[in-house]
């Protein structure tokens, strides 16, 4: 019955009304009305922390989201050389004194992973195939020869007077191999030369050969000892002139005193000569000249036999010297001189009934003005 009581009375405790006190009501309402303004204090005071820290967070964000860095380009990879194949021979002194498998074996190890040696010395052509000889011209020296594909060959020799077979052999196994390499360098491009100008010597030299066309006019003179004559007049050429030589077509027209009173000589001929420069403005002219000449004597009654003939055919022929100065760009001023002899005696009658001829020898002067007008001319620009 207690229990029952017990129980009974927590049970009638707990259902039974309580009166709330009027203070504890305002302050449960305090606190509802407070409750929103310290949520949203505490809502303030959250976001303001949560603004510090992307504050403090923020540059190095900033710097982690920057601009990545450019990925690197991975270098090609370099390609091996290629190696080269060494064909090995020896003749037979070598072979025996210093033993060919020994030095087979030796240049094997020399060359490593230049090249590698092949088993026989006969094979296919290649441009990486090395051919080298071993030779003893004398028993104390051996001569080591190397080329590769189509490059000049390189020679080496070796003095083994005294040496150990093997060290000899050794020698040799070096000796080749470093051949082999430095055939196997890669040549170096040469750079073709650099074109430059002529220079004036070579513009002159080239002008000196070049073709032209000359002509040339002169006051001419010429004395016939034979016949005392003097006569003077005019004289004119035309040529061609190549590598030094020219030929010209001349003619004469003079007029004096000879044997036969009053003459008149007029001719036409050929000259060739050829051109010795001394200096860019100085040259001799050597040569030789021939004309045929017809001649008018005056004061004859006949000539070559015929009454009341005055003209005579004749010709003369010699040499030529002269001797040219350069007055301004393609003129040249000469002084020539053409001793010679009459091929044909002029034979007259004179009124008097004297007989005489026009023979004998001769001398011409000429003082000429030369003008050459080139035809072409090459010009060196590169003359190595």
């Amino acid at each position: 019955m207690a229990g029952a009581r017990k129980t009974w009375s927590v049970f009638s405790r707990a259902r039974s009304p309580r009166k709330r006190s009027p203070k504890l009501h305002r302050t449960r309402e305090q606190a509802t009305q407070a409750l929103p303004e310290t949520r949203s204090a505490w809502r303030s005071s959250a976001a303001g922390a949560a603004l510090a820290v992307l504050a403090t967070l923020a540059p190095s964000e900033v710097r982690a989201e920057g601009p990545a860095p450019a990925p690197t380009t991975p270098a090609p990879a370099s390609t091996a050389p290629r190696r080269v194949e060494v064909r090995l021979s020896l003749s037979r002194a070598a072979a025996e004194i210093l033993a060919e498998p020994r030095v087979r074996r030796l240049l094997e190890i020399e060359l490593d992973d230049k090249g590698s040696l092949a088993p026989s010395a006969g094979g296919p052509l290649g441009d990486h195939v090395a051919h080298v000889w071993i030779d003893l011209p004398s028993p104390s020296e051996v001569l080591i020869e190397a080329r590769l594909a189509e490059r000049p060959i390189t020679r080496r020799y070796l003095l083994i007077r005294g040496l150990n077979p093997d060290v000899a052999a050794r020698l040799v196994a070096i000796a080749a191999n470093e051949l082999v390499r430095a055939q196997a360098r890669p040549l170096r491009p040469r750079r073709p030369p650099a074109p430059r100008s002529p220079s004036p010597e070579e513009l002159e030299l080239v002008a000196r050969r070049a073709p032209a066309i000359v002509w040339s006019a002169a006051p001419s003179f010429a004395l016939l000892p034979g016949s005392s004559g003097a006569l003077w007049g005019a004289g004119a050429s035309l040529g061609f002139r190549g590598a030094g030589v020219s030929e010209r077509a001349t003619a004469r027209w003079l007029t004096g005193p000879t044997s036969a009173g009053a003459t008149r000589w007029f001719e036409v001929g050929l000259a060739v000569d050829y051109r010795l420069w001394l200096d860019p403005s100085v040259r001799l002219a050597l040569g030789a000249d021939a004309a045929l000449a017809f001649l008018h004597l005056g004061d004859v009654r006949a000539t070559d036999g015929v009454l009341g003939a005055r003209d005579v055919m004749s010709g003369r022929a010699g040499g030529l010297l002269g001797v040219d100065v350069r007055a301004f760009g393609p003129a040249w001023l000469g002084l020539h001189l053409s001793p010679g002899a009459l091929l044909r005696p002029a034979r007259f009658e004179t009124t008097g009934g004297l007989g005489g001829a026009v023979e004998g020898l001769w001398l011409g002067l000429d003082l000429s003005l030369q003008i050459e007008h080139p035809l072409g001319r090459s010009v060196p620009t590169n003359p190595r």
